[in-house]
């Protein structure tokens, strides 16, 4: 009787373990298939293929739905093609099989703010923060979807948060420029200006915004330095012709002044500020029938404008 007990356990034994053997082996064949699927679907999203990459990473769901990066590639291909709502389901799929997965939610977060529900979007965003406090991307958006409600303090702190966390992050960098200008802090705006010129030296809306500071600040000489800078990036930008002809006028050099604004002015004929400010350099310069042309082109374009100058 023990003795056929005993075999009765070993048989039962021998069982258990061709199941386990069985099951794991299914398993890892599950997950290598479905490996297999989600690298053919990056490849196919990466050469923007995106229809063949959603195939792939759905393919990849089938064989393992239980991988929360698969969901949210297959909302990001998606997203990328313009199915906003798909995107939206694969994404919410991704934070039921994992609810810490981060990028989900700041991906739903993005969503909404391209849709304009500013509300949904900073929910998200803020749980994405939850998820991983030290993402600087998400407090970006923040100070993005401050900006867009034209909360200015809102935005500068979440930019600085941002800049806390990736120091190099130019767009935060630059949009903190961008804001402390608009408080009219212009000092502080020339910080983050020159700290974003470090990352990105040539970038030209950049260079632009730092000379026209700088031309406010009444610092000339380094106004036409950036100014210069731009230029060489775009000869055809209206607002570096402009406002470097306020810097050489500045530095008092009145020929190079009316022939920067000449040239801005030939790159958007129907400005009134521009036919203006060319009126007075050629009061200056004594070319009064000039002058005269010049304003009586700023009353054709704007007949109010003298009226609007001393408010």
């Amino acid at each position: 009787m023990r003795k056929r007990h005993i075999n009765k356990i070993a048989i039962t034994l021998s069982i258990l373990f061709v199941l386990f053997v069985f099951a794991v082996n299914v398993s890892a064949k599950q997950s290598i298939t479905s490996k297999t699927y989600y690298h053919e679907g990056d490849r196919y999203f990466d050469k923007k293929r995106f229809d063949r990459a959603i195939d792939k990473y759905k393919k990849a769901i089938k064989a393992n739905p239980r991988v929360a990066k698969y969901y949210y590639m297959l909302g990001k291909a998606y997203q990328t093609r313009g199915s906003l709502d798909q995107a939206i389901i694969s994404y919410k799929k991704a934070v039921t099989v994992d609810p810490d997965y981060y990028w989900s939610y700041f991906r739903l977060g993005a969503i909404c703010l391209e849709k304009g529900d500013h509300e949904k979007a900073i929910a998200y965003y803020r749980t994405s923060i939850e998820k991983c406090p030290k993402e600087s991307d998400v407090h970006y958006f923040l100070g993005k979807i401050c900006d867009i409600k034209g909360d200015t303090d809102g935005a500068i702190k979440e930019y600085s948060e941002a800049v806390k966390l990736k120091p190099d992050y130019f767009d935060a960098l630059y949009n903190l420029g961008i804001n402390y200008a608009q408080k009219g802090d212009l000092k502080r705006a020339v910080t983050f200006y020159k700290k974003a010129r470090k990352v990105k030296p040539y970038d030209e809306e950049m260079l632009v915004n730092l000379g026209i500071i700088y031309v406010k600040l009444k610092n000339f000489r380094k106004a036409s330095n950036v100014l210069a800078v731009a230029l060489n990036v775009n000869l055809f930008n209206r607002d570096t012709r402009f406002y470097l002809g306020k810097a050489y006028y500045g530095m008092g050099n009145l020929d190079q002044a009316i022939k920067q604004t000449e040239k801005a002015l030939a790159i958007d004929p129907d400005n009134a500020d521009i036919h203006f400010t060319l009126g007075l350099y050629y009061d200056k310069k004594g070319w009064s029938d000039m002058a005269v042309v010049e304003y009586q082109e700023v009353l054709y374009l704007n007949p109010d404008y003298f009226n609007t100058l001393n408010k």
